[in-house]
Parts: structure tokens; sequence; C-alpha cells
């Protein structure tokens, strides 16, 4: 029984653009979760039994649109606040790269918007970070070199 290669969950990266030439992708201080989604809008059409139509009909589907969101949680580092904080307050879309960080794959990338940008505290508990970012456009696969 061959064992898979699997990659650590600390390996899939959320690295942020500086905006800059060249830009430098870095992963901001503190996640300890990170996510992404990839999503398929569909329109349905009803597809009737020509010989029966009383029967129901099947549903066909067609894409109509592809998306992604990343997410990402963990502890509101001091050192990542301006990160986040100056992203959501310019409302602009930033390059992202979320890499599986392994010396045989790549990584998505795209530009993104920050959605959704949440802190949370409780007694006892060090203050949490929430975000969502949704892309704003294509979101390739970039194979390693």
């Amino acid at each position: 029984m061959a064992q898979p290669t699997v990659i650590a969950g600390t390996k899939l990266l959320i690295l942020v653009g500086d905006g800059n030439s060249p830009e430098i992708f870095a992963q901001p201080c503190g996640l300890t979760t990170a996510g992404i989604d990839f999503k398929a809008s569909t329109n349905t059409t009803l597809i009737p039994d020509c010989n029966d139509p009383e029967l129901p009909a099947w549903e066909a589907k067609d894409v109509n649109g592809l998306s992604a969101t990343v997410t990402g949680t963990g502890v509101m580092a001091v050192e990542s606040f301006d990160i986040w904080n100056d992203w959501f307050q310019s409302a602009e879309a930033k390059n992202l790269h979320i890499k599986l960080d392994n010396a045989n794959l790549g990584y998505w990338s795209g530009q993104f918007i920050l959605s959704d940008l949440k802190y949370s505290g409780t007694r006892g508990e060090k203050v949490t970070i929430d975000v969502t970012i949704d892309n704003t456009g294509a979101v390739p696969w970039v194979p390693a070199s």
C-alpha cells in the first residue's frame, strides 16, 4: 500500500502583493487558517421528454460564471494590522497568490478585493481576525517552474 503525498495545513499560503514594481508577495502575520473556495454559477433549463411530456423533466445546467473566495482566520497580529486595514479602507483590488507551498505545485493568481474584515475579542483571549477576499476577475493556476 502506497501512502499519498500530503501537504501540511500551514503550507496553504495567502500571499498579498505590495503593489510595487517588481511586486513582492508576502503572507500577513497571524493567520492560522487559510482557504480558497471555487464556485461555478449555473443556469438551469428544463428538458422535457419528447415522447412523454408528463414525465418529470431533467434539468440541464450550463456554467454561467466562475468565482473564487479566499478566507483566513487567526490572531490579530499588530505587525499586519496596517495591511488589512489599509486594504479594506482603500476599497481597491490587490494581487494575490494563493500558494500550495510544495516544490511540485504552483499557485493561483489574480486580483482580489477584501470584502469582509472582522475583528473579535473575548475576555481572557486574544483579539482575532477573520477575512474574506473575493476575486475581481480570472484566477488562473500557475504551475511550478
